[in-house]
């Protein structure tokens, strides 16, 4: 896989990353006589598809080269042992699976792999997308899709990556659609340029869930589209009720993955600039601003959609960070913060 090919399957495996979230988790293996992880340091493991880690990613893609012979088996058998170790610890998603396999040509069914790791059960799909226009391996190929409840595309020009990665959403999405599962979600909070208060940029969220077919002339299940719209945070401030807080009490409220959505302590731009922006603000974890949570007790507890009160030592500066103030026993009400949780 040289020139063109290796061009193609580095933009097919870029593409594949876009269609992924905070709620999904990845790695990326290469392969010829060996198998080589792209992040030498994440062996083994999946990581949270999040934009620094999909960034980081690709990055390391434009320094893969075409080397040797593929022995695809090893890599097979390599990422089901991951998906299957990942998934008993309940570290992952512990939902859809799925093996994307970029490749330029399959020699052999490699039906003792996946009798060995997904038959009869077939809990992992396979979406296998061949790179050029030769047609030689698509059999092999189409053969592993179909018994692994997954899809196949060739792929032969640049202009045809995006339109063949997003056909294995369609296959994905297909048991919510039978089940009528309509899955709300809320993005992390970001800068829209395009609303704009007297204090500068607005900090916003976007609320989206799918859109299906109703119709009863098939039973495949249809995704028509997504529909969404786009909240500002302060309309969801106004539901706070301040009265309640305390004279240095304050609301934050994390997304389901523990990045915060509102909290006092988020400076999305740098200080003395209305325009620029820190790079990952929106991605900003609850543990780096509530240190205080040494232990992240009162983190996870919110991710896992738990209630109840907590109390913790804090430190608060007063008269613009000239002294501290020590509280003790801070109580906090885990109502009203997981109202907003709820959300995501």
């Amino acid at each position: 896989m040289k020139g063109l090919r290796l061009t193609i399957a580095r933009q097919t495996v870029s593409s594949i990353l876009d269609t992924l979230g905070d709620d999904d988790f990845f790695n990326i293996i290469a392969y010829n006589q060996e198998i080589h992880y792209v992040e030498p340091c994440l062996n083994g493991t999946l990581v949270r598809a999040d934009r620094t880690n999909k960034d980081h990613f690709r990055e390391h893609l434009d320094k893969l080269f075409a080397k040797g012979i593929g022995l695809l088996g090893e890599a097979l058998s390599e990422a089901f042992t991951i998906l299957n170790d990942f998934n008993q610890t309940g570290r992952g998603s512990v939902c859809s699976q799925a093996i994307m396999l970029v490749t330029d040509g399959a020699t052999e069914m490699y039906d003792d792999v996946f009798e060995k790791f997904n038959w009869p059960e077939r809990k992992v799909r396979i979406f296998p997308y061949l790179i050029g226009r030769e047609s030689a391996f698509a059999d092999n190929l189409k053969w592993m899709a179909c018994a692994n409840k997954g899809y196949f595309s060739q792929i032969s020009t640049l202009a045809d990556v995006q339109e063949n990665v997003m056909r294995y959403l369609h296959v994905m999405s297909r048991p919510k659609v039978i089940d009528h599962e309509h899955d709300t979600v809320w993005t992390e909070a970001y800068v829209d340029s395009a609303l704009k208060v007297k204090s500068g940029p607005s900090l916003t969220t976007t609320v989206a869930m799918p859109v299906f077919s109703t119709k009863n002339e098939t039973n495949q299940g249809i995704l028509l589209g997504v529909v969404g719209t786009d909240i500002p945070l302060q309309e969801l401030m106004k539901l706070i009720p301040k009265h309640m807080l305390g004279i240095h009490g304050y609301v934050f409220a994390i997304t389901n993955n523990g990045y915060i959505l509102i909290h006092p302590d988020l400076r999305p731009l740098y200080q003395g600039s209305q325009k620029r922006r820190k790079p990952h603000y929106s991605s900003v974890d609850l543990s780096e601003v509530e240190w205080e949570d040494k232990d992240d007790i009162l983190r996870n507890a919110m991710v896992n959609r738990r209630t109840g009160t907590f109390s913790m030592e804090t430190k608060k500066t007063v008269d613009r960070g000239v002294r501290r103030q020590i509280r003790s026993s801070l109580k906090r009400s885990w109502e009203v913060l997981f109202q907003r949780k709820c959300i995501r």
